[in-house]
């Protein structure tokens, strides 16, 4: 295990509780009376057609997004009551994985992983990180962290230069030097190799087996059932919550009826590929989200 200088002062998320959350763009709902309660250190996945609510849950989990109505608890706290200094500190302990990467590409693979501990640190310390790189406590941190990850030696290596697969292990690296409580991972294997795809999912398994809550958006069906849970979403509704074995072939039927790639599952990776030259694109910057704790 790496450990984190965080402060010990910092309060644990704990349970998470949503409760018939609502959210609208427009007049069409992206949530519709959303209601789950998810345990400290479960590990859940969540599945369903493209625009079933899989990314604006986890958009409502880090308050990026108004609701039309419902409410979410963070532990004990109303999480769209947080004062601004609150809100901060959650964010501090949520960690997020995206597809796209959302690395500075032109910054070495060691300072991208260096951004993990961007939210616990002064303004003036994280601009010198950016200038001159991680201080060498930080800098030890990251060294066994890609190492961790199979990318030893890869700090100094301008991130733009590493294959895809490489690029997403930075971002997993940025997790481990962050230790968060939560992590909510938005399709990370869409665009990886089945190489890359297990060396990611061992790695986020050993960040939920050491306490932190995993949360997994994925499209592969063969791989949520990995995960002990697993909810569906349809129009913003869950439509199925429970283990791998009570998602039977009807289920996912009626999960992905009028989805035209039904589900991604089924497909082996030569067929995924042909879907991931479509959408990866691995220097993408930020998209209002960023990917040290989304913000």
């Amino acid at each position: 295990m790496i450990s984190s200088p965080r402060s010990k002062k910092e309060t644990p998320l704990g349970r998470l509780a949503l409760e018939d959350v609502t959210v609208r763009f427009g007049k069409s709902p992206a949530l519709e009376d959303f209601t789950i309660e998810v345990e400290p250190g479960e590990r859940l996945a969540v599945i369903g057609a493209s625009g079933a609510g899989k990314s604006t849950l986890f958009r409502v989990l880090t308050r990026s997004v108004a609701l039309a109505k419902g409410h979410i608890a963070v532990g004990e706290r109303d999480l769209y009551a947080l004062s601004k200094k609150e809100l901060k500190g959650v964010r501090r302990r949520i960690g997020t994985i995206y597809q796209a990467y959302n690395l500075v590409p032109q910054l070495p693979a060691g300072v991208n992983a260096a951004l993990g501990e961007v939210g616990g640190m002064s303004s003036l310390k994280t601009l010198r990180t950016f200038l001159a790189g991680p201080d060498v406590a930080l800098a030890q941190r990251i060294e066994e962290t890609l190492d961790r990850v199979g990318l030893a030696g890869r700090a100094r290596t301008r991130t733009a230069d590493l294959s895809g697969g490489q690029q997403q292990r930075v971002a997993v690296a940025r997790l481990l030097v962050q230790r968060p409580d939560l992590i909510l991972a938005d399709e990370p294997f869409a665009a990886v190799d089945p190489v890359t795809t297990e060396r990611v999912i061992g790695t986020l398994f050993e960040l939920n087996d050491e306490g932190a809550t995993l949360l997994v958006n994925l499209h592969d069906v063969s791989i949520a059932r990995r995960f002990p849970r697993i909810i569906a979403l349809r129009e913003g509704r869950t439509v199925f919550d429970g283990s791998p074995e009570q998602l039977t072939e009807e289920r996912l039927s009626r999960i992905y009826a009028g989805d035209p790639y039904g589900t991604a599952a089924e497909q082996d990776y030569e067929d995924q590929d042909n879907v991931r030259r479509h959408v990866e694109d691995p220097v993408r910057l930020m998209e209002g989200r960023d990917g040290i704790s989304a913000h």
